[in-house]
């Protein structure tokens, strides 16, 4: 489903300089003789704009992280996941037609895996109700994090997934609703590594210093960026085995990645370490596998040697 970026450059050259102050709560990631860079491309300071210290927020989201995704809970000998795939395609399909938020979609999966992954001392649902448990992790999924008037209503959503088909009503789809919520024993505030890649991205994980091929930064890198970290969210959200890291050790290694998809130099710097909290070092395991599936999944495209040498190649 998913497919290698090679979107053309808008023509559009206005500058996108911005002089804003320097984000970090954890400046001790900072070494003393090192001169912090400032962020490039950003027009507005998140925090100003939310009227909120977002540190905070970020704090909030590690903490509770590991209620759906954590290496104690990993259990790659799940029964459901040589068809695991399979179902994150066709919610990720159901949830581009109705037009959800990809945060939404990942949260599902969340929802999905947390529900089979049989940790829980509850027998997880017959491979009969798979459409209805996952098409019912989808609704509750948009009703937390979607605005209600985004919420797919629930005949539309049965017409779409063909459950009236099956004999399913409105009536009995909530009964499926009520049925994730117990799995889930109504917590459900699942941290997604798209939510930290957000937060990264809201503070800026491009810099002034950076040099693209051995050049000073154009204003359409920071779009390029994010444009390959949502990518690389997507293209680990298919694969268990990344839940072997925690959703914010993963988002740090999904910017490490999309800063060398871009031939960004340094690929990890001090400032990204402060912004994160994780060093270079702690990283490098997890990116060299974020990397590997990716040039598994799209052979030629995925070279760090290959990066496009200018602008005419994006």
């Amino acid at each position: 489903m998913f497919k290698p970026i090679k979107e053309a450059w808008s023509k559009s050259t206005s500058s996108l300089d911005a002089s804003l102050s320097l984000h970090g709560s954890a400046s001790s990631s900072i070494p003393p003789s090192y001169t912090p860079s400032k962020p490039f491309g950003l027009t507005s300071d998140i925090d100003e704009t939310l009227c909120m210290n977002t540190f905070d927020l970020y704090e909030s989201m590690k903490l509770v992280q590991s209620e759906y995704v954590s290496p104690e809970s990993h259990n790659p000998r799940a029964s459901y996941l040589p068809y695991r795939r399979y179902l994150v395609d066709w919610m990720s399909d159901i949830g581009e037609q109705f037009n959800l938020h990809t945060t939404t979609i990942h949260t599902s999966v969340l929802f999905l895996d947390r529900i089979f992954r049989e940790d829980g001392g509850r027998a997880p649902p017959p491979r009969s109700q798979w459409q209805l448990i996952a098409t019912a992790c989808i609704s509750v999924a948009s009703k937390y994090e979607e605005a209600e008037e985004h919420c797919p209503p629930i005949p539309e959503l049965l017409e779409v997934t063909k459950l009236y088909q099956s004999g399913h009503t409105p009536l009995s789809f909530r009964d499926g609703e009520c049925e994730v919520l117990g799995y889930l024993n109504w917590t459900l505030r699942a941290v997604c590594p798209l939510h930290f890649v957000g937060f990264f991205l809201s503070k800026g994980v491009t810099y002034e210093a950076d040099l693209w091929q051995g050049r000073a930064l154009i204003p359409k890198i920071p779009k390029y960026v994010k444009k390959y970290a949502e990518f690389f969210c997507n293209l680990t959200l298919q694969e268990y085995a990344f839940q072997r890291y925690s959703p914010s050790h993963l988002a740090a290694a999904i910017v490490m990645a999309s800063r060398v998809a871009l031939n960004l130099s340094p690929r990890w710097r001090p400032d990204l370490a402060s912004l994160t909290g994780y060093e270079e070092a702690d990283l490098e395991e997890c990116y060299e596998k974020v990397f590997k599936y990716y040039e598994e999944q799209f052979p030629g495209h995925g070279s760090r040697s290959t990066s496009p040498k200018n602008v005419a190649d994006l």
